[in-house]
């Protein structure tokens, strides 16, 4: 559990009136209306899905409904962007030649792939009873967006950092509703 320090709020965020309201739980902001993919779906059902919803990630639940990896746009391209692409990009025969093309082949390639195939497996969650600023802290940590939230192992929800800023928001134009 993260525990503001004294004056933390006073002086980071001055909007905030009391520490409880900065060190609010994530189910109180949390998105319970997910989109959820299985290992199994299709790339190109889970990138449709990302398109329709609007969203940048969904969680991959196995059939108990445990959070088995997370699924991103950003995987999604980076099967077409191996590692060493960005070293190559700057040596002009392979600009030269083609080499780094993408065609309608390798996209419609892409849409034989599996969710499980790309995913990332080692997936970073937060506990609904986590604190706002621990969830602020692991999505800095590891470069994320959004998180899976937990509550026995099973997903219960995402928070994601558009939520946390929605919630600041509220705090800061006092739309507050009392919450833990």
């Amino acid at each position: 559990m993260v525990y503001c320090c004294e004056n933390f709020t006073a002086f980071f965020l001055p909007g905030f009136r009391t520490e409880e309201e900065l060190c609010v739980k994530v189910k109180n902001c949390l998105t319970k209306d997910v989109v959820i993919l299985s290992p199994e779906d299709g790339i190109q059902k889970a990138a449709s899905a990302f398109i329709s919803n609007k969203i940048w990630a969904a969680p991959v639940l196995d059939t108990k409904r445990r959070v088995v990896g997370i699924l991103s746009i950003t995987d999604i391209l980076n099967t077409f962007s191996p590692d060493f692409l960005p070293m190559l990009s700057n040596v002009d025969f392979i600009k030269d030649y083609g080499a780094l093309d993408i065609s309608a082949k390798d996209v419609r390639d892409l849409a034989k792939l599996k969710v499980a195939d790309v995913m990332t497996k080692n997936v970073v969650t937060i506990d609904q009873e986590g604190d706002l600023v621990a969830a602020i802290s692991l999505m800095k940590k590891h470069g994320f967006h959004t998180l899976p939230v937990i509550e026995n192992g099973r997903l219960v929800g995402m928070v994601s950092n558009i939520d946390i800023c929605r919630r600041f928001l509220e705090v800061w134009e006092g739309k507050t509703k009392g919450e833990e």
